[in-house]
């Protein structure tokens, strides 16, 4: 059943109802009597599981590399400031040769 979202015109005040399709719709705000409307609303509901995407239908087959990379959309230019390499680490330690007293 729809969940239905209410504003009350007096008040402002907003009512959820979960209401079948052949119920009539509510006039009375519960809280103060004014008259209320109903509001639109996003859907509440979302998709769970694999299937929904491109990827998420498996072939028994691997696509060939020129197949799909005629599908694939060009990959983007990369800027200079893009491209420079990260600053090398500092060089370890030479490890220790002594060899510890009993």
């Amino acid at each position: 059943m729809p969940l239905y979202e209410y504003e009350c015109q007096a008040c402002h005040r907003r009512t959820e109802k979960i209401q079948k399709f052949s119920d009539p719709e509510l006039t009375l705000c519960p809280h103060c009597g004014g008259k209320l409307e109903r509001t639109i609303t996003a859907a509440a509901f979302s998709f769970a599981g694999g299937g929904w995407y491109k990827d998420g239908y498996a072939s028994a087959k691997p696509a060939s590399a020129d197949t799909s990379s005629s599908d694939a959309p060009a990959a983007p230019a990369t800027t200079s400031s893009e491209s420079t390499p990260a600053p090398a680490a500092a060089p370890a330690p030479p490890p220790s040769t002594s060899t510890p007293k009993p």
